[in-house]
């Protein structure tokens, strides 16, 4: 600590959406301690969300190897790049026995991680406190801000940054203005996710996308990352009438500005939902297999389905979870972005 101002170290390495959601506590750990060094340990896939970030001053890349014994190396050679930065404080976000190796490497006089059942691989153990939480259905952001308030730093707000450069907001501007021409709002589907019971059914998907279409009032454009192009294609095949097939965006803050122009989201608990709402964009999210208490949007207005007739999310019972999201009716979908889409601010 320099002058009384610490450096502080954020361990979050993935995923997308979990990035995402530590955004409103890098905030507050920048209210609460202005002139700090703030740095974020992270993995490639979720880079793009924090870098160039107004309120940190260094990102800390771990490229993981394919192999296993290469890994472990270049493992040891992050933690010692962690341990050289000589870190005043350290807060693990993440909760794996890695992250907990980090923390542990910082040599922190101040290492703080959430306590056990939310910690697993008992990584908190490489903490000098633990921080239980009042509930084990938190949402992410609250359980990330309640590790800052052990420095007493809060957030009274949801807005966040993910920084955008100048160019690829040009370049968005001008695919919107070429895209759509008729000033109807523009919906946003995302069609794939990277588990089977978050997958709301394709068809549903097509079926949603003619409804809003038929609406009238809406554009409506289907969006896809790496490897999801042929699910992207699968719904744009069944559909009657006519959505956007969007280009792959080459990366996440091109799609942060594409979703930032969107007047809705809709999808399932996904990286890209988390970025949409991020970007103050509102959103409706279809759930199975995660709970939406945790994972659902907190801004405000959005929607979340999936808990007809009073279901809740029940971990014991993942084929439950699975039909609460194959009961969502492409109707009920439709009936919800429209309202959600309405709703003033």
């Amino acid at each position: 600590m320099i002058n009384g101002v610490p450096r502080i170290l954020i361990v979050r390495l993935s995923a997308i959406g979990d990035v995402v959601r530590v955004l409103p506590a890098l905030h507050a750990l920048r209210d609460r301690y202005p002139g700090a060094q703030i740095d974020w340990a992270i993995e490639p896939k979720a880079l793009d969300i924090v870098s160039e970030h107004p309120e940190l001053d260094q990102v800390l890349l771990f490229e993981r190897p394919e192999r296993m014994k290469r890994g472990l190396g270049e493992f040891r050679k992050f933690c010692k790049l962690v341990r050289g930065n000589r870190y005043d404080i350290a807060i693990d976000f993440h909760g794996i026995l890695k992250s907990g190796w980090i923390l542990r490497a910082s040599r922190a006089p101040k290492r703080i991680a959430f306590a056990p059942p939310r910690s697993q691989d008992m990584s908190h153990l490489f903490a000098t406190e633990r921080v239980k939480l009042i509930s084990q259905r938190l949402n992410r952001i609250e359980e990330n801000l309640e590790l800052c308030k052990v420095l007493g730093a809060k957030r009274h707000t949801l807005d966040v940054t993910i920084a955008v450069p100048p160019e690829v907001e040009d370049a968005v501007d001008a695919f919107y203005e070429e895209a759509f021409h008729g000033g109807k709002r523009v919906v946003v589907l995302h069609v794939a996710v990277t588990r089977d019971d978050k997958q709301w059914p394709l068809e549903r998907f097509a079926a949603l996308a003619d409804l809003l279409l038929a609406d009238g009032r809406f554009e409506v454009m289907l969006t896809w990352g790496p490897g999801q192009r042929e699910v992207a294609e699968k719904v744009l095949a069944l559909t009657d009438r006519n959505p956007l097939f969007a280009p792959q965006s080459p990366d996440l803050k091109h799609y942060a500005a594409l979703v930032e122009r969107a007047d809705l989201f809709f999808g399932g608990d996904t990286g890209p939902a988390h970025i949409a709402c991020a970007m103050g964009t509102r959103v409706v999210v279809a759930f199975g297999g995660s709970d939406p208490a945790k994972h659902g949007p907190m801004r405000r207005p959005s929607a979340v389905l999936g808990q007809a007739d009073g279901a809740v999310f029940d971990p014991k019972d993942p084929a439950a979870n699975v039909a609460r999201l194959a009961a969502v009716s492409a109707e009920e979908a439709y009936e919800a972005c429209v309202r959600v889409s309405s709703t003033a601010l």
